[in-house]
């Protein structure tokens, strides 16, 4: 008898193993999203364009197929809200320029800068919030990608949402104890509410870090045979598409910076 029931016990956990593997492909189906491997070439190349002197039709562009991507893997109201963010951050950036104070024109140079960056900030976002760190592993290990590299990958795509949610952690308990964290009192009692709030804070983050080592240790983390994974990762046409057109933008881009004679510094 229990022999029997022991042969049923393995028998029932797989096929709820296979029940689970099932269920995970049909989702991974469903899911419309750019590979993980194209979206971090895609970010690769969106930074080298962040150091030429583009002009501006150009980091339009960048921005464009940026809100692109992000609709095609169904995060429309994302995108319109970078997309608003985005003219708004112009508008302030052209309004301090024309400015006759010297202090906005300063601010209004500064915030041409961070028009530079904000595709980029965009693309990342939408990295971190959409794909799963066993999915960015499978990726990166079939690009042979060190194994030291792929674990500073992984930990670092889920260190920011941790961290979000532990400080929002850190401010519900200082709400119960009737404590408000709002720029007033960071003004007026700046001691206290460092007290308040970064010191838990990074306490409870050398916790999390034990944490997260331990249970790479235990998902064998150090080992040294080759890793399996539950993700079929296959890059299609739309990842294709995403791709060469982001390729386009940088040769031209490269090509703007070259005929003004400052490609990357070096002439």
């Amino acid at each position: 008898m229990a022999v029997a029931l022991r042969s049923w016990r393995r028998a029932g956990s797989q096929l709820r193993a296979r029940d689970i593997e099932r269920r995970l492909e049909q989702a991974l189906a469903e899911r419309r999203s750019v590979d993980p491997r194209i979206q971090l070439a895609i970010l690769v190349m969106m930074n080298l364009m962040a150091t030429t002197p583009t002009p501006a039709f150009l980091d339009i562009a960048g921005l464009v197929l940026a809100a692109a991507l992000l609709a095609y893997g169904g995060r429309w109201v994302n995108a319109l809200k970078w997309l608003v963010g985005y003219a708004a951050l112009w508008l302030v950036a052209v309004l301090c320029s024309v400015s006759a104070d010297p202090f906005l024109v300063s601010v209004g140079a500064m915030l041409m800068m961070m028009r530079k960056m904000y595709a980029i900030a965009m693309l990342a976002t939408h990295l971190v919030l959409t794909v799963r760190v066993g999915e960015l592993a499978c990726a990166l290990q079939r690009m042979h990608v060190p194994r030291l590299l792929i674990v500073a990958l992984s930990v670092s795509l889920r260190f920011f949402p941790t961290l979000a949610a532990e400080a929002s952690a850190v401010v519900g308990a200082m709400k119960l104890r009737g404590i408000r964290l709002s720029l007033h009192s960071v003004l007026q009692h700046p001691l206290r509410m460092i007290e308040y709030f970064a010191v838990p804070l990074m306490l409870r983050i050398s916790v999390v870090t034990d944490e997260v080592s331990r249970a790479a240790t235990v998902r064998g983390i150090d080992s040294r045979h080759s890793r399996t994974s539950l993700y079929a990762l296959c890059i299609g046409r739309a990842d294709c598409c995403f791709l060469l057109s982001f390729v386009a933008l940088t040769i031209a881009s490269a090509v703007c910076a070259y005929d003004s004679l400052t490609f990357m510094g070096l002439f």
